[in-house]
């Protein structure tokens, strides 16, 4: 009977009108009408991929580990990576080969929803949620007769989207076990993440998350192959590769480099004088002190003042936040640091 009221609001949809369905897949549907997707063809976008991939190297064999509990069941898990291309896909039955590589979906196949519409990883990367598609809540036709459920898997020391996982089988053998099984893949590949992370990349999360318990502005973390960036400094645009060569030419001994669109960054290395163990960035906007006051205030601050502030914030960073240790390290009492935090809005 779903089935049916599913079907009825898709072509609903298509012919113009509202369709009664759930938020989540109207939203995508709207989504890929704006992106232009065809509903009634496959035309998917395809590109090279990497088949070695960190995340495939480590995700796949998860992936395996569950294979044997699946054969017989007509159940395909498919591996993507953030930019929604498959990069790896196992059936538990050789039909499924055939009916799968017929609907385009293999890999170097593009299926975020700007290609592809409204589909399990294309929802999944877009709301970096886990998300169900089943049957006629696909956007593009030829894929109704199939229901998919994909789930983002991020990384556990940059905090970013390493890639997306999929469990998909035919739209009339969907139920609630396909969720319990995706999460529990997830749960499984950030472990297998975590346990696959070098020293270095453990040093570099624990520095990061020290200076993000004591700075009020955006920090970043990073060394020649990873950053580490959450979303309040993600949603500037950084971009790897242009902030470690930023880094680089400053050199180890720098304090401070300037960046594009009027931002700023502290340098703080991992391993003091060194650059190859990671640095972390503490990013202000302008010349504000310790990005801790607005323009006008800042205006209001004469030279020592300014320069308490940035010894203060030092501090505290190199502390990871511990304000007895700063205030010893300073010479003053707590009760005094507290009285300059207050002042300076340091918080």
């Amino acid at each position: 009977m779903r089935s049916v009221e599913t079907r009825l609001a898709w072509e609903s949809f298509q012919s113009g009108a509202q369709a009664r369905i759930r938020q989540e897949i109207v939203a995508s549907w709207r989504r890929s009408r704006s992106n232009g997707v065809d509903p009634d063809r496959l035309d998917l976008a395809h590109g090279e991929i990497d088949v070695q991939s960190p995340f495939v190297r480590v995700a796949a064999p998860v992936l395996l580990g569950m294979a044997d509990l699946l054969t017989g069941s007509d159940t395909s898990l498919a591996l993507a990576d953030p930019d929604g291309f498959l990069t790896w896909r196992w059936e538990s039955e050789r039909t499924l080969t055939r009916d799968l590589d017929r609907i385009e979906f293999e890999p170097g196949s593009q299926v975020a929803e700007q290609s592809a519409g409204t589909n399990g990883i294309g929802v999944a990367a877009t709301t970096r949620r886990p998300s169900i598609v089943i049957g006629a809540e696909h956007y593009k036709q030829p894929w109704h007769p199939w229901a998919c459920v994909a789930a983002p898997v991020v990384h556990p020391i940059t905090r970013r989207v390493a890639g997306m996982v999929n469990v998909a089988c035919h739209a009339d053998d969907a139920n609630h076990l396909l969720l319990v099984a995706v999460r529990a893949l997830v749960d499984g590949i950030t472990t297998a993440l975590g346990e696959a992370a070098t020293s270095r990349q453990r040093r570099m999360l624990d520095a990061h998350l020290s200076f993000r318990s004591a700075s009020a502005g955006p920090v970043v973390t990073l060394d020649r192959q990873t950053m580490i960036v959450e979303d309040d400094a993600a949603e500037l645009g950084l971009d790897r590769p242009t902030l470690w060569a930023a880094v680089l030419e400053a050199g180890p001994s720098a304090s401070e480099i300037a960046l594009a669109d009027g931002l700023r960054a502290r340098l703080y290395p991992v391993t003091p004088g060194r650059l190859d163990d990671g640095v972390v960035l503490v990013l202000t906007r302008g010349s504000t002190p310790g990005g801790a006051a607005s323009g006008r205030e800042a205006a209001a601050y004469g030279p020592l003042e300014r320069a308490e502030v940035r010894v203060i914030t030092d501090t505290l960073a190199e502390c990871g936040g511990n304000k007895s240790e700063a205030a010893a390290r300073l010479g003053i009492s707590r009760g005094t640091l507290y009285q300059r935090l207050r002042r300076y809005r340091l918080g």
